[in-house]
């Protein structure tokens, strides 16, 4: 009779005789308990499993920081939301604290995602306004969740201090650079009024989310319309020739954040 045994799921199966009982089973081979049974190791993790765990729990942390808030939130719910076991989470980050800034990041990310991916489809001259009409939308405003982290985290963050808080400025700067590539390229890409729209507009579309969200029903539509409206009123008012607009003796150049 043929017994077939498999030292791994990597290995080809190989056969041996047996002859009489188990115990004259081939020296150096595994010892089955019966002389039908086949034997198998467990599948070892993937090398890449302890990275794409930490991605799996950076994923959720994101996620529900914005949804909840940072304080909002334990580790427990963060580690049930990624699908794994709590004592896991300590084999990856020392503490919730410093999961925080790779939240943000990948937060961060996911939105400058979202806004160029609505931006790539459209002329040079129209992605600054898509840019803001996606980011101001009503869509936007109802899942924070899955949102910009400035407007769902910006406050908490910039209470907490510490490394948080310098991940949070990063994030801002970066920002900030994505929408100055966004200005038309018959816009001057120098001078402080570039600056000042790029910040001011910025601004607004943070503020317009929190005012959106912290009113809700239709009073939050009214403000995220006043908003994008006001916005583009004032792009427009921008990409008027310079000579149109006299300058102010009062005005100067913000320096670049």
């Amino acid at each position: 009779m043929d017994v077939i045994f498999s030292d791994d799921l990597w290995r080809r199966p190989r056969r041996v005789k047996a002859i009489g009982t188990p115990s004259r089973v081939v020296a150096g081979d595994p010892i089955p308990y019966d002389l039908h049974q086949q034997v198998r190791c467990v599948m070892p993790w993937p090398k890449d499993h302890k990275a794409r765990t930490r991605e799996r729990i950076i994923e959720a942390a994101a996620e529900a920081f914005r949804a909840r808030g940072v304080a909002g939130v334990r580790i427990e719910q963060i580690m049930a939301d990624a699908g794994l076991t709590h004592g896991g989470f300590y084999a990856h980050f020392s503490s919730k604290d410093e999961l925080v800034g790779p939240a943000l990041e990948r937060a961060s990310g996911q939105t400058l995602e979202m806004l160029g991916a609505v931006a790539r489809a459209l002329e040079d001259d129209e992605r600054f306004g898509a840019a803001i009409d996606a980011y101001l939308s009503r869509a936007h405003a109802a899942h924070p969740e899955r949102g910009c982290p400035v407007a769902a985290l910006g406050a908490e963050v910039a209470r907490s201090g510490g490394t948080a808080r310098r991940d949070l400025a990063q994030g801002i700067k970066e920002r900030l650079a994505w929408m100055r590539e966004l200005l038309p390229k018959r816009w001057s890409r120098g001078g402080g009024e570039q600056d000042e729209q790029v910040v001011g507009t910025l601004a607004c579309m943070v503020g317009g989310v929190i005012l959106a969200r912290a009113v809700g029903g239709k009073e939050a539509d009214t403000i995220l319309d006043a908003c994008r409206r006001f916005l583009h009123r004032t792009s427009e008012a921008k990409a008027t020739p310079a000579s149109a607009h006299p300058a102010t003796s009062g005005s100067r150049q913000l320096e670049r954040v």
